[in-house]
């Protein structure tokens, strides 16, 4: 046998051996051992993660939108977001027009593509805001020249709340059936391959599906074990319309947790937390996962973006749902009754 054949096969065994498939059946054949995918004994084996966050929800359109994403709402530290993309498999990344960081988010992906990781393998999001009603194009093309790509995966109308007048009482006239036509041309142009919704309620959905010619792939809302809205999703998931879940642990960061309570002091979800060996934050997304959502959790922390993303992991049991379900106390943290920009309206509670 020649030198090159021989080489040719040395390079064949070392990626057998190495191969994601190899190692998790070693640590699946030796659960007491430690394989080569595991960091130590308390760590879950990084295959696993690799596999289970490489899950996604087929939309209707045919385009697929991975399960777990990270949000970027307040989010400064473009290493953060690098980081989640080369080392712990985030492949969904959220942002918007208002967050005012699309140009970090950019910068972060690009360094992610630089370290070998393809565009075709992201799935990136960002949202319309009220501003760019008039003119949807013309909004997401100047978020693309932000963003420093060719084409977001997924674009959003950020909330169905139109502009006021200079008089801050009069709405402009920006009904949603024409907004929706500019998003229907972001998809028509290739500058969008999935168009979707925001912070819709059921009967603004109703009215869309009514004059959609390409219907909304999605409706991101916020869900958590406080507010769990089983109305709307039930909604969605009869229609197709996939749910992406954002402030899944409700709002821990601010004083009140958004609501007067903190989620991760939950006693219900602590006790099923320690059962699990896992944190009350893993069981609340993974609790939403398991409701067949889409999950945007978002931290400035790589600690817990590690923490969060193994949620994935985590498989609950019918009990164990209904405790979580038990929970719900219609809480809402983002209430557009807060936000002058939006006349203090108390629109969606």
């Amino acid at each position: 046998m020649g030198e090159t054949k021989i080489l040719k096969l040395l390079i064949l065994c070392i990626i057998l051996l190495y191969s994601p498939l190899a190692l998790a059946k070693s640590c699946s054949e030796e659960p007491d051992k430690i394989c080569e995918g595991c960091t130590s004994e308390n760590d879950i084996c990084t295959m696993q993660i690799l596999q289970e966050t490489s899950r996604s929800v087929a939309l209707n359109n045919g385009e697929k939108m991975p399960t777990f994403g990270l949000g970027t709402y307040d989010i400064q530290n473009q290493e953060v977001i690098t980081y989640s993309i080369v080392e712990l498999n985030y492949r969904h990344i959220d942002t918007a027009q208002v967050y005012e960081n699309e140009e970090l988010v950019g910068k972060a992906i690009k360094e992610a593509i630089q370290a070998g990781i393809s565009r075709d393998e992201l799935f990136i999001t960002t949202k319309l805001w009220n501003s760019g009603f008039e003119n949807p194009v013309k909004a997401l093309r100047e978020s693309l020249e932000r963003l420093n790509l060719q084409y977001v995966d997924m674009y959003l109308i950020h909330w169905p709340i139109p502009e006021f007048e200079e008089d801050k009482k009069t709405f402009k006239k920006t009904p949603m059936h024409q907004v929706w036509q500019g998003m229907e041309r972001c998809v028509e142009l290739g500058i969008a391959k999935s168009i979707g919704v925001s912070n819709f309620n059921v009967q603004l959905l109703i009215d869309m599906l009514a004059y959609a010619k390409i219907p909304p792939t999605c409706n991101q809302v916020e869900v958590h074990p406080y507010y769990q809205q089983e109305g709307l999703l039930q909604f969605c998931q009869k229609y197709g319309i996939a749910v992406v879940a954002y402030a899944p642990l409700s709002s821990p960061a601010r004083p009140d947790g958004g609501n007067g309570r903190n989620i991760l002091k939950d006693p219900i979800l602590q006790q099923i937390a320690n059962s699990h060996d896992k944190t009350p934050a893993q069981i609340a997304l993974a609790w939403n996962l398991q409701l067949g959502n889409v999950v945007i959790s978002k931290t400035n922390n790589v600690t817990r973006a590690k923490e969060n993303i193994e949620a994935v992991s985590v498989a609950l049991s019918s009990n164990e749902m209904n405790l979580i379900r038990s929970l719900d106390a219609n809480e809402k943290v983002y209430d557009t009754q807060e936000w002058e920009c939006f006349g203090n309206i108390h629109a969606f509670k």
